[in-house]
């Protein structure tokens, strides 16, 4: 920090400055099981299913990182170290598009429909949608022993109840994935810090709508959260 602190001063790139910061790499963590939750934001059709409605600006993301298998190893990894895992739909309903407040973002998935059931208590229409979770990780999440929040509607988690669910279980640290990268990812992380928790980030079990957004993540990442681990780092981790 003391390096990328000096180099932004001098008035150095702040690419430079991120890669003098993570020259030296981190021992890896020690997580204490009992209190620690992998927590995965929207892992949903939409954003994973190749004909999911916002596959497309995802795609090569995805693929670069090996998003899609990444999460699943995470959530496999959840179930065999005995850690929580939490899983944090984005979800809206039918009754949703007439929001007056809808930022730019926002508004336009409310026109497309994406993420969209009828209601939240209606299955109809609902398995296989693109709100519904992606097919190959429902048997994690249906396990009866996941962590199934309340969808959030925003970008973070101060509309639902993930924040409640981790504390009533004394969980005080978490390790972060989902979708997407500079926008749930991003937002869960800093709420979860302003509310206390460790958070560490698995750079590589996200994805964001092009290298752009993706770096400007990194860069938040690494100045805010506790650490940022790969998939590989997290799992070696847990098996210790």
């Amino acid at each position: 920090m003391k390096n990328l602190l000096l180099s932004l001063a001098v008035g150095l790139p702040l690419a430079f400055s991120a890669a003098v910061a993570s020259a030296a790499e981190p021992a890896l963590p020690h997580f204490d099981k009992a209190h620690t939750a992998i927590v995965i934001t929207d892992p949903q059709n939409d954003f994973l299913a190749e004909n999911g409605k916002l596959y497309g600006l995802l795609a090569d993301n995805l693929k670069e990182l090996g998003t899609i298998k990444n999460i699943e190893t995470l959530m496999a990894t959840a179930k065999s170290s005995g850690v929580a895992l939490a899983v944090d739909p984005l979800v809206y309903n039918a009754l949703d598009v007439d929001w007056s407040r809808a930022g730019a973002l926002q508004r336009q998935l409310l026109d497309m429909k994406a993420l969209q059931r009828v209601s939240l208590n209606d299955p109809e229409g609902f398995e296989g949608s693109g709100a519904d979770f992606y097919e190959p990780y429902k048997t994690y999440i249906y396990d009866g022993k996941t962590i199934v929040v309340a969808p959030h509607k925003m970008y973070g988690p101060e509309s639902n109840d993930l924040i409640y669910q981790l504390r009533a279980r004394d969980i005080d640290t978490v390790i972060l994935g989902g979708m997407v990268a500079n926008l749930c990812v991003d937002s869960h992380m800093r709420a979860l810090m302003e509310n206390g928790f460790k958070v560490y980030v698995v750079k590589d079990a996200v994805a964001a709508p092009g290298a752009d957004a993706y770096n400007a993540a990194l860069v938040n990442y690494g100045m805010i959260a506790n650490g940022v681990l790969t998939t590989k780092d997290a799992v070696d981790a847990l098996r210790r």
